[in-house]
């Protein structure tokens, strides 16, 4: 008698995170696999921060899911004061205990362990399922090491996969380079999506990219995006090859 087949788990079974930004989820299958940690990299002025309130604001107001955005450089005050720009009321999402944003200024001089301490207990304090850490480039210089330094991040991913807690990760990219950080955090994070801002006939033109998005069928085109009254948007259709410059 044969043995019965296993069934395989389909593209259905995973559950997608829709990120608010609904240009974006078209092209990532809905939107982000629940527990992954994506990496967003682009030189500053592009959006990132703006992308990582978006993903937290949709999820408070539209998914029932609280979230935390941790910062290491952004104030509370200039978080919520750049949110208004385009309608969304952190001060009503955190009065309702659906968002907290935590400021680790001063608590990164305590130390690295004592500024994730802080991280954990904001997620568990409001139950979050969506965390945005702003940025890792802020935190690398805190280590003494690269070595030490992954080891820190491996951890910290593999927690938040467990705890099945959505995660955006912010990279600062300086001006003029491709290197993403220390080059190694894209290898941790499940995603990478790198927002690229240069002169284009005398004018600044952004660009996103995904190369990388686990368990995800995803455009390896270009999208130029823009930065509306809304929030963030892409273009509906990709880059033509004979476009990009």
């Amino acid at each position: 008698m044969m043995e019965a087949r296993r069934p395989v788990a389909s593209l259905q079974d995973v559950e997608r995170v829709p990120t608010g930004i609904t240009s974006l989820d078209k092209i990532i299958e809905g939107g982000l696999c629940r527990g992954d940690t994506i990496i967003v990299a682009g030189q500053p002025g592009t959006g990132k921060t703006t992308l990582g309130l978006q993903f937290l604001y949709y999820g408070a107001t539209k998914c029932g899911e609280n979230g935390v955005y941790a910062s290491v450089i952004e104030s509370g005050d200039k978080l919520k004061r750049n949110a208004r720009r385009y309608g969304w009321d952190l001060d009503r999402l955190e009065k309702e205990g659906k968002l907290q944003l935590v400021s680790l200024q001063s608590t990164m001089k305590a130390g690295v362990s004592t500024a994730l301490e802080t991280v954990l207990e904001s997620l568990h304090s409001i139950n979050a399922r969506r965390l945005v850490f702003d940025s890792l480039s802020a935190l690398m210089t805190a280590f003494e090491s690269n070595a030490e330094a992954r080891s820190f991040l491996h951890i910290m991913v593999k927690f938040l996969e467990g705890a099945r807690c959505t995660t955006i990760m912010i990279s600062e990219v300086p001006w003029g380079k491709r290197q993403l950080g220390t080059n190694f955090e894209e290898f941790l994070g499940d995603g990478l999506i790198v927002l690229d801002a240069s002169f284009n006939d005398s004018r600044v033109r952004r660009r996103l990219y995904i190369p990388k998005m686990r368990g995800t069928e995803h455009r390896l085109e270009g999208y130029d995006y823009y930065l509306t009254r809304d929030g963030f948007a892409l273009a509906p259709t990709p880059i033509p090859p004979d476009k990009i410059r």
